[in-house]
């Protein structure tokens, strides 16, 4: 006992002054497919397919039920996803924009904080991806079948199925990883997007299973939007026979009905990305589907649900083989004694529509297309179900927190960190907010924006309409009516356009093509009621009262689509020059003017826009922020608003100046002066 004490001092002693071991920075696997509803894996719903790899992720760690994209179209959510930001702050709005590399991105961070980084598969960005110590990704869309990919060293083209070669490059760069590096890697798969290609193994895998139909299936969608009516992507008659469901046209004994639809079988004919013993199992397999299409009646609900449990055989096929992929890499990182220091995440860019309302494809912010999978393995870490209300702005300062590293704040998502390792965030959201903007485009899905909570969901579809749509998600979680007309919700659409108010502001998005961020029946601002002159009168008032320019009514009902509404001043070749006292100096932070444009009708935007400000009347400074120019060629009414934005400014006058153009080369009217068509000037503190 005497020796004791003493060693047992020295021991402590010992422990005390040795270096601590800090646990290595987790690795993180981030797998992301394309299109892939939650409806069809398992650990969701088990009606449609079983995923069991899919599911080990939830069986060892969580699953999110109320994760949600926004803004469910596939270039926009890769790009919010890689820097935490919407859509309108990103700069990738739509499919048509190409992503600006040079910003801040999640792979950068991580880079610089010592990851070796990686992305394999689909990019879809148009520009070449930055961050990455190593990129090896399809170009565009990509092929499912010997698919050529890009990367630093040139294009090549590569033999086998999309998804097994993802895969190979994913287990490859894990093989000859910096061993000395944690490692972040984005493997990316093209399936299932359309036109839901299987590999030649698996054509067959799912055939003539009888598949649950969607109670919706034949949705008319009576009481909603226009936007519902009109879109392109129902199965009944937007699906094409060749294209989708892969039928030779020539083999089809045409039935005359408006269901059938073809592109041209150049479309669905995969022969020269195939070896010829594929393509003669391909030809067969579809064959026979057209044979089987061939003995249906010609009966429109008979022909739906075919199409419908058709596309269904194709698009799980897919999944199949994805989740069979999926399963190499887990065993991987197993065998390799990595699993217990690897973050692997599984989500889709969007969701998607399998039948639902009648419709394929996503786009809308209907719950199908809205929600997306998101399942994490997160060793150590919480396990089971969480409902919290998630984004894809949230997946990058998530893994930041993760990884050790404070998200930058200017990053608009949330870190659900504190989620992952079992707590409670103190103020979590209760609303999620969304905005598509690809419209006019394929599948003509109108442009709209809206919020979520728990209970119920508000869109607002604009542009070329001004229609709403208001759902009671806990007693209608189909989606099927509409609310917004409804008395009995008068206040619960008011306090949903209350949120969305504040979210729209919360996000700042105010992009100048859109409805100003505040109700649309009434603005406060400063310049409200004041009187104005203008240097050359209205040709024509639409029509107008002398105090319709500062009225606060930006766009009442109907106003942003027709010129002979209240509210517009026309001026035929004369500029618009708008002079305001405000009667007092006063601190201003923002001024903005809307605009109407028509082109079919002679009204077109200002070849230029000027905003001044004077504290005395007689010199006037030049705050303006943003010019208008001339757009191409465009049929469509609609608005535009223009505004520029200071800080810390006092003024009294306000002048705006916008100068009016002639009409361009193509118009009809080439050479005349065009209409200039100006509605309310607004003057915010």
């Amino acid at each position: 006992m005497r020796n004791f004490v003493p060693l047992l001092f020295v021991s402590v002693l010992l422990f005390a002054c040795s270096p601590v071991r800090e646990k290595a920075p987790p690795n993180i696997i981030f797998i992301m497919s394309d299109d892939h509803a939650s409806k069809a894996i398992s650990a969701y719903d088990s009606s449609l397919i079983r995923t069991p790899n899919i599911d080990r992720l939830a069986e060892n760690g969580i699953r999110f039920d109320n994760c949600y994209c926004t803004n469910a179209i596939c270039s926009p959510s890769r790009a919010v996803i890689l820097t935490g930001k919407y859509s309108h702050m990103n700069g990738v709005l739509d499919n048509s924009l190409s992503f600006d590399g040079s910003q801040q991105t999640l792979p950068k961070i991580l880079r610089d904080a010592g990851y070796q980084t990686a992305m394999l598969g689909k990019w879809h960005l148009k520009s070449e991806p930055t961050g990455f110590d190593h990129w090896f990704v399809l170009p565009g869309q990509g092929a499912y079948y010997r698919p050529d990919f890009i990367s630093p060293e040139g294009r090549v083209s590569v033999e086998g199925y999309v998804t097994d070669i993802i895969t190979d490059k994913g287990i490859e760069f894990l093989e000859n990883r910096d061993q000395d590096k944690p490692f972040f890697m984005m493997l990316h798969h093209k399936a299932p997007h359309r036109s839901w290609q299987p590999a030649i193994r698996h054509l067959d895998i799912y055939e003539n299973k009888a598949f649950p139909v969607p109670a919706n299936l034949q949705d008319q969608h009576k009481g909603k939007s226009a936007a519902a009516k009109e879109q392109e992507m129902s199965i009944a008659r937007h699906m094409a026979l060749d294209y989708d469901l892969k039928m030779p046209e020539e083999l089809i004994n045409k039935k005359g009905s408006d269901r059938e639809l073809f592109f041209g079988t150049d479309w669905s004919n995969p022969q020269n990305k195939m070896t010829a013993d594929e393509f003669e199992l391909w030809r067969s397999y579809y064959t026979e589907r057209a044979e089987s299409y061939n003995l249906l009646p010609n009966d429109s609900t008979a022909i739906d649900e075919w199409k419908y449990r058709k596309y269904m055989e194709d698009y799980l096929s897919c999944i199949y083989t994805m989740d069979e992929n999926i399963g190499r890499i887990i065993d991987y990182l197993e065998e390799k004694s990595l699993a217990e220091n690897t973050i692997v995440i599984y989500t889709s860019d969007q969701g998607f529509f399998l039948g639902e309302h009648g419709w394929y494809d996503k786009r809308f912010m209907y719950n199908e297309a809205h929600r997306m999978p998101l399942l994490i393995s997160v060793p150590g870490l919480k396990e089971g179900e969480d409902s919290h209300m998630i984004t894809n702005a949230d997946f990058a300062p998530t893994i930041l927190s993760m990884a050790g590293i404070d998200p930058p704040a200017d990053m608009q998502g949330e870190s659900f960190h504190e989620i992952l390792q079992g707590g409670e965030p103190g103020q979590w959201r209760e609303s999620v907010y969304y905005h598509y903007f690809e419209y006019p485009a394929v599948h003509s899905v109108k442009r709209h924006y809206g919020v979520r909570t728990n209970k119920y969901k508000l869109i607002h579809y604009y542009y070329d309409i001004d229609e709403w749509e208001l759902f009671d998600l806990e007693d209608d979680p189909y989606e099927m009516n509409n609310l917004a007309d409804n008395p009995d919700f008068t206040l619960v659409l008011s306090e949903m356009k209350t949120e969305l108010h504040r979210l729209r502001v919360h996000y700042q998005d105010t992009m100048p093509q859109e409805y100003l961020p505040v109700s649309p029946e009434e603005i406060s601002h400063l310049a409200k009621g004041l009187d104005y002159t203008l240097k050359f009168a209205p040709s024509e008032r639409y029509p107008g009262t002398p105090g319709s320019l500062t009225d606060g009514i930006a766009y009442p009902e109907g106003e942003a689509y027709s010129y002979e509404k209240d509210g517009w001043c026309g001026f035929r070749g004369d500029n618009f020059i708008f002079e305001m006292d405000l009667g007092e100096v006063t601190k201003i932070t923002e001024v903005r003017a809307g605009f109407l444009q028509h082109q079919q009708n002679w009204i077109f935007l200002p070849m230029k826009i000027e905003f001044l400000t004077s504290l005395d009347g007689q010199e006037y400074m030049n705050i303006t922020r943003e010019f208008c120019s001339g757009l191409e060629k465009n049929d469509r009414i609609e608005k535009i608003q223009v505004r520029t934005e200071y800080t810390d400014l006092e003024a009294r006058y306000i002048k705006v100046k916008a100068k009016n153009t002639l009409l361009p080369d193509w118009h009809s009217g080439a050479g005349k002066p065009a209409w200039l068509f100006v509605d309310e000037i607004i003057v915010i503190n």
